[in-house]
Order: C-alpha cells, then sequence, then structure tokens
C-alpha cells in the first residue's frame, strides 16, 4: 500500500458559518480537534446531506490524496427529523445577523441611489433585522463607542454635531424587491429557512442589488449564472438554476424579479451540490446516513458579499465535497462527456463457466466487449477463448476486484454486462453519494465501503491500514451511516439481536430445545440462566427472554469489537468463521462488519486513539482471554460506513463493483437518471426540495 503524503489545505469555510457558530442555536455542535483544542462546526444529525474524506487503496484506493481538513468533526447526537422542506430552520435574528456580515470590500455591484427604507413599504411579518442607520452598524463594520445607554465618559468634551448618515432612497428597483420580499417570496423558495434567509439578507441591505445593476447583471450574478451552467460537471442538473435573460432594456420589475431568481438558485445549488438531491433515507430504512445541509443565511453571507469574481466562485466551489474520490469521479465525468456519446456493448448471454483452452460460441461477444482481436493464425469468428483474450479476461477480473483466474463465471459475466453500459449514471450516483457524508473532512476516519467488502483507517487524506471485511447478507444489509469510534471491548460477549432470536434461533428451540446450548449460547430469564428444555419454545415466544454467548473461541464476535453507538447496533468485530475472508463476494453477515486480521486494525486503531501510549500488537494480545474488558479512545474520530460501486483506483481507471442491495440503481432511480425525474427540485416558478 502507498502512503501518499497529502496536503491539508481546504477551501475557506463561509464568513457566516463562524457567525452561526457563535450565534444562531441549533446548528453547531462542539467537535474536538484531534489533538486537542475544541471547535465548533456544523452538522446536519439527520438532513440531506453531503460528504467526507475519501478513502483510497493499492488494490482498489484512491489515486491521490486529498485536501484534509484541521477539525476533526464529533458526531452529534441530533434527533432531529428530517423534513425535506426544513432540514433545519434558524431563527429569523441569527439569519439577520449573518445576513448583516459582510467583508470590508464587497465585489462592486451597480447599485441604486440611497434612500430612506422606511418608505419602502409598511411594517410586514418578515423576520425584523436591525437597519443601518437605525442603531446598526452598517455593513462590514464594527460597533465602537460606549455601549447603548451608557453615559459618556465625565472627561470627555462635547463632540460637534455630525450629520445623520444617508439612508437609501426610495427607487423604482428597491420598491419592486420590498414588495417581493413582503409578499412574492414563495415563488422563488418553497423552504422556510430559504425565505427567511433572502428575507433578511435584503431587508439587511434595504433592497439594494447583490446579482444586478442598473445595466444588467452584476459580476457577482454573472459568476453565479456561469457556475450554474456548468452544473452538469458537478453531476447536477443545470436546468434546475435556470434564471431566465434579462433584456437589455429591462424595467425595475424585470430587474428586481432577477435579482430574487439568481439569489434563490444560488441558495438551491449551494443545498444540491453540498447536501444531495433528495433525502436518502427515504431509500431504505438501512440508507441511514447524516449529511451536512448548509445554512441559507451563511450561504447568502459567503457568496453574495463575496470580495470580487474569483472570491465568488471559490465560494460557490466550496460547497461541492472536497474529497479526493469526489474530485476523481468528477475528472472521469469530465472525460466521457468531452467524449459524447458512451458506446454501449451487445450483452453476453450466460451460460456455463468459460475456462481457458475451452471453445464459446459466445467468445467472439467477448472480444468485443475487451476489444481484444484475434491471436495469431485464428480467422474471423474463431470461438476458442484463449491467448490474449484470457488475459485482457484476467486483466478485467483484478479490475472489479474478482478472483483472478481467468474464468469467465456467473460474476465475472455480470461484471461484464453491467460495465459494458454507459458509465455516466453511475458515476452521478456515485457523486451524489458522496453528498451524503458530513461535509467536514476529517484528518482520520475509518471507512467501511460495502460493496468493496474492505475497511481502511485514513490519515490525511492517505490510507495508513486497510484489510477485507464482511458485510451484511442483502436481506440483513449494513447501514450507510457515520458515527463516532468510541472504544474496543475485548473477550466480548454476544446479546443476540432480536430479529435473529425471532427469525433463525427460535426454529432451532422448537426442533432441539438444547440446540443453541451445544453453540454455547445460554438462556436468559430475569437475568438468570434456565434450562431450556424447561421451557415449552411450540407455544412460547421469546418475550421475557434473552440469549447470550459468552466470551470464548466460539463466540460469533470473536476476540474484540469496536463499537460506534448508532441505533441499527451494528459494529465491527473479530469472527471464528475466518475462512469467508478468502472469498471474493463477503456478504454473510446479519448487518455488522467482520474485520480480518482485527489485532492489526486494532493495532492501527488505537495508535490514533491513544497515540504515544504503545498499544502494539503484543500489549494488546494481554488484553485477550478472562473477562470483558473495554479499552476507550481518547481522540474519538468518524466511521463511515458508505457504499460506493463507481471510483478510481491507484493506477487512473474507473472500476465498478456489484450493486449489492440495488442503492446504486435507487439513487438513480430517484435522480430519474435515464428516464422521468422522480422528484421536482424546480417546476415553474416553484423551487421544491
Amino acid at each position: 500500500m502507498r502512503h501518499r503524503a497529502a496536503s491539508r489545505s481546504m477551501l475557506a469555510v463561509a464568513t457566516g458559518l463562524a457567525l452561526a457558530a457563535a450565534g444562531g442555536p441549533g446548528l453547531s455542535v462542539q467537535a474536538q480537534e484531534f489533538y486537542g483544542s475544541a471547535i465548533a462546526i456544523d452538522r446536519a444529525g439527520h438532513g440531506t446531506g453531503d460528504s467526507l474524506p475519501a478513502f483510497d487503496a493499492d488494490a482498489a484506493g484512491m489515486l491521490r490524496p486529498g485536501q484534509a481538513a484541521a477539525a476533526l468533526p464529533a458526531i452529534a447526537d441530533d434527533s432531529q427529523p428530517f423534513d425535506a422542506l426544513d432540514p433545519r430552520r434558524p431563527s429569523p435574528a441569527h439569519s439577520a445577523a449573518l445576513a448583516l456580515h459582510g467583508p470590508d470590500a464587497p465585489l462592486p455591484v451597480e447599485s441604486t441611489a440611497p434612500a430612506p427604507v422606511a418608505a419602502l413599504a409598511p411594517a410586514t411579518t418578515l423576520p425584523s433585522a436591525p437597519m443601518v442607520g437605525d442603531g446598526a452598524p452598517g455593513l462590514g463594520e464594527g460597533t465602537s463607542g460606549t455601549p447603548t445607554g451608557a453615559a459618556p465618559p465625565a472627561s470627555s468634551a462635547p463632540s460637534p454635531a455630525t450629520a445623520e448618515p444617508a439612508a437609501p432612497a426610495v427607487t423604482p428597483f428597491s420598491t419592486h424587491l420590498a414588495a417581493i420580499v413582503e409578499s412574492g417570496l414563495a415563488r422563488f423558495a418553497s423552504r422556510p429557512t430559504d425565505r427567511e434567509a433572502l428575507a433578511a439578507y435584503y431587508t439587511a441591505r434595504n433592497f439594494q442589488p447583490a446579482f444586478t445593476g442598473e445595466s444588467g447583471l452584476a459580476p457577482l450574478g454573472q459568476v453565479a449564472l456561469d457556475t450554474f451552467a456548468g452544473a452538469g460537471a458537478e453531476g447536477l442538473d443545470p436546468a434546475d438554476y435556470a434564471v431566465p435573460p434579462l433584456p437589455a432594456d429591462a424595467d425595475a420589475a424585470q430587474r428586481a424579479e432577477t435579482e430574487m431568481r439568481v439569489a434563490a438558485a444560488t441558495l438551491l445549488y449551494a443545498r444540491h451540490v453540498q447536501s444531495g438531491r433528495f433525502d436518502p433515507k427515504t431509500l431504505s430504512k438501512d440508507v441511514d446516513p447524516s449529511p451536512t445541509v448548509p445554512d441559507s443565511a451563511a450561504v447568502l453571507a459567503r457568496v453574495a458579499d463575496a470580495r470580487d469574481p474569483q472570491d465568488a466562485r471559490a465560494a460557490l466551489a466550496s460547497f461541492a465535497p472536497q474529497y479526493d474520490q469526489y474530485r476523481l469521479l468528477k475528472d472521469q465525468l469530465a472525460q466521457l462527456q468531452a467524449q459524447g456519446q458512451v458506446v454501449s456493448h451487445a450483452p453476453i448471454p450466460p451460460g456455463p463457466s468459460l475456462r481457458p483452452g475451452e471453445s464459446d460460441p459466445r467468445v467472439p461477444l467477448l472480444r468485443a466487449r475487451l476489444g481484444v482481436g484475434l491471436d495469431a493464425g485464428a480467422q474471423e469468428g474463431d470461438e476458442f477463448y484463449e491467448g490474449a483474450l484470457v488475459e485482457a479476461v484476467r486483466a478485467f477480473q483484478a479490475l472489479a476486484g474478482q478472483k483472478v483466474d481467468g474464468i469467465v463465471g456467473r460474476n465475472t459475466l455480470a461484471a461484464l454486462n453491467d460495465a459494458g453500459a454507459d458509465p455516466v449514471p453511475d458515476i452521478i450516483a456515485n457523486m451524489e453519494r458522496w453528498r451524503w457524508l458530513p461535509h467536514e473532512v476529517a484528518p482520520a476516519y475509518v471507512m467501511v465501503n460495502i460493496p468493496e467488502f474492505m475497511v481502511r483507517i485514513v490519515v490525511d487524506g492517505s490510507p495508513v491500514h486497510e484489510t477485507r471485511v464482511v458485510v451484511g447478507k442483502p436481506e440483513t444489509q449494513t447501514p450507510i451511516l457515520s458515527e463516532s469510534m468510541q472504544n474496543a471491548v475485548f473477550n466480548p460477549s454476544w446479546h443476540v439481536p432480536p430479529s435473529i432470536i425471532r427469525n433463525e434461533m427460535l426454529p432451532k428451540l422448537r426442533a432441539d430445545p438444547y440446540a443453541l446450548v451445544r453453540q454455547g449460547i445460554d438462556v436468559v430469564r430475569n437475568g438468570r440462566v434456565i434450562d431450556p428444555g424447561t421451557v415449552d419454545w411450540r407455544r412460547a415466544g421469546t418475550q421475557g427472554y434473552s440469549f447470550r454467548q459468552e466470551p470464548g473461541e466460539r463466540n460469533a464476535l470473536g476476540r474484540m469489537k469496536f463499537m460506534f453507538p448508532n441505533k441499527h447496533a451494528v459494529y465491527l468485530h473479530d469472527t471464528p468463521s475466518r475462512a469467508l475472508f478468502s472469498r471474493d463476494r463477503r456478504a454473510f453477515s446479519h448487518g455488522c462488519v467482520r474485520v480480518h486480521e482485527p489485532m492489526e486494525f486494532a493495532e492501527a486503531l488505537f495508535a490514533l486513539g491513544r497515540p504515544g501510549e504503545g498499544w502494539s500488537q503484543q500489549r494488546l494480545s494481554r488484553l485477550l482471554g478472562g473477562k470483558e474488558k473495554s479499552l476507550p479512545l481518547k481522540n474519538k474520530y468518524p466511521v463511515h460506513l458508505v457504499y460506493f460501486t463507481s471510483f478510481v483506483d491507484g493506477n487512473g481507471q474507473l472500476v465498478t463493483r456489484e450493486d449489492l442491495y440495488g442503492t446504486n440503481a435507487a439513487t438513480k432511480s430517484a435522480l430519474g437518471i435515464g428516464g422521468a425525474r422522480q422528484f421536482a427540485d424546480r417546476k415553474a416558478d416553484t423551487v421544491r426540495r
């Protein structure tokens, strides 16, 4: 495995996010930096969202290390349910505070003449915000002098009278924009948090434009429209952010409409590119990620108050996932889009396994699929499977993560047919799933890629340890989630989950009351082990009974388990069934993740979780045997159970894995790739989310 140096620079976090951490309730949680000091980060507990670090490997890994972030996010315990229309609803005061913040030198716009805001419109029910010239600091200015209501120092001399700052004048543009804010925002944004942010932002700037000017689009507006037009490069649909062209002779009403359209589209784009276009939890009960939904007020504070076009472009780019694999998939997408129409190959029909040296009528199709010509002396239509074709199959098997034996069996044939289709929808679907990870990239994390059957410990974008895993069967899937690694338990007892008791153990007890005893599993009632032969299991259910397997060689969890508490009750653990790790397709568990060579994994885990304490394999082995022992991590870091069927390996090759649970197909269906859209983000003038 390569160890690659990783750059730790990240695009700057939105200026408004810093205020969100300090000002409003709800969004910020305290996260502990990897080596000590606490910082505040934003994280949506159960919203739609976005990414985290890239996984990498030699056999199937990443090409270049990513730009890791500085802070290690702690996993929030957030029980707030997802609301597709309002994942996070900041307070109006919080939105107004963010909207008031601006840099010293904002990007130039063509603004209208100033005048008092009071004349624009009567009081409304919109969120109130302090107005410039009404006891509030000007945009980009801080307060100074004595606190409100405090008497001046006794020694201070009276200051000369100063003129009251001029307030913006009423103009046709500001009048139309104020009317939109007062009663027309629902036409542009359906999410309450978006409407609140837009109202607070434009109220705070006295209904002056940011994206438009008297002669058309302002520089910021052009940057925004250019970004929307290029949304296809991010795997998004530019039509979702379309803004009608502003006529050359546009009047004030048309300019106000365009101003609000661009602002609302900016919020929509930022949310889509960062946290995804639909709620992933709607796909399955086992799809349970915690994407980070951007705060609407923070988006406006970061984008609309950019200092110059370059800063505005950087702001919009910062919402996309900042991980190696996302960028590498984006590069692959760009290459395929530049090539135009992708060539599709005729499917290779099923049949018996094809071994080197055999003859089969499917061989010409196999040659066409892999682009292999005839060997010397062979004739057109030759059906012998040999020579260069066998080597091409071996190379494909290595790329697909299969056993490299040159035999075209069921799995190889399925992979050949799947990989022969247009890869663009799969790339887009996998890019979408990168948005489901928390947006802040931790400097260290554990990542299990379910379809790849691999786990990696990643530091600064590069893997420091990787090994094979066994994941859940399609009927008992390993969930997609992100949580925090807390501790390891040595010599664990196994407390059998209710679903396994109901579906597997009760039928065994009904056939033989002592079947579980022979597996070392005790039946417990009221805290005491009972004789299972005294229970009529044909009539009794499992209510009131629990089943426990004591530590030992036969324990289903092996010698240790690695805990990251979650509602699905899954974890990483050892196993006595080690022969399964030699299989190519390793989906055999009830949902937990079984780790190959767990002692090596534990050593790498504790080198990061308890650095400098010398938790070598030899020292860890002293904990084995006897009673249960728990060893907590001092430094907690994320565990991501992810589902990526397409990624780029260390040679820059796009590789694919089996869609084990159908999650990739479900993602494509939700995005409407290859057919009608399954959700509506935008219809006519209404934005939906």
